[in-house]
């Protein structure tokens, strides 16, 4: 009998061991398989393009070249963006000369390419030709760089159209042909034939 209980308890170990041992395994691969399964997969980022930054919009404005010249502190030759006004370029050129006629020049007109602005002083005589207020102009007068006294030089143009010439100019930009100028309040087709022959864009 005690051999018989000896053996049992022998033949008895064996399956114990093995079901300790198969508790181990299973645990430690499922240890495992958390770990895995807990493991963040890896991100690939896209990289910019050569290094440079995304969204940088690189359009430069057109720039114009314009001559202010007359009663101003630094006169001279500017390059200036598009879009610019008169009362921009004086500011640029340091302000009016403290004897200047600023009233005289319309400082919110848009600058044009190769344009000349000529400010006068209080009293001054515009000189023939110039696009200052007043001027007496040769041959047909331009309507994209005329004053209001120049306009009122042309048939047909009293004081209340030269302005609103000017205030749609001054809105809308320059005039693209004398066919433009029917879009001024107060100008149809009979004061546009008028006015052909004596006015230009």
């Amino acid at each position: 009998m005690a051999e018989l209980a000896g053996f049992a308890r022998r033949v008895g170990a064996v399956p114990l061991l093995v079901g300790a041992g198969t508790l181990v395994a299973v645990v430690g691969v499922g240890f495992l398989a958390g770990v895995r399964h807990g493991a963040p997969e890896p991100i690939d980022l896209p990289a910019a393009a050569d290094g440079a930054p995304l969204g940088v919009a690189t359009t430069q404005p057109a720039m114009l070249r314009v001559h202010l010249a007359g009663a101003v502190v630094r006169p001279g030759l500017y390059e200036v963006p598009a879009g610019f006004r008169v009362g921009d370029l004086v500011d640029a050129a340091g302000g009016p000369a403290l004897d200047a006629d600023t009233a005289a020049v319309n400082l919110a007109e848009r600058l044009r390419d190769g344009q000349q602005i000529y400010v006068p002083l209080v009293g001054e005589q515009p000189a023939i030709g110039s696009e200052s207020p007043g001027a007496a102009v040769a041959g047909p007068l331009d309507v994209n760089a005329a004053t209001a006294a120049q306009m009122q030089t042309l048939p047909g143009i009293g004081p209340s159209l030269a302005a609103a010439i000017i205030a749609h100019r001054t809105e809308h930009g320059p005039f693209g042909s004398l066919d433009e100028l029917e879009e001024v309040p107060g100008i149809g087709p009979a004061k546009l034939s008028q006015l052909r022959p004596h006015a230009k864009v």
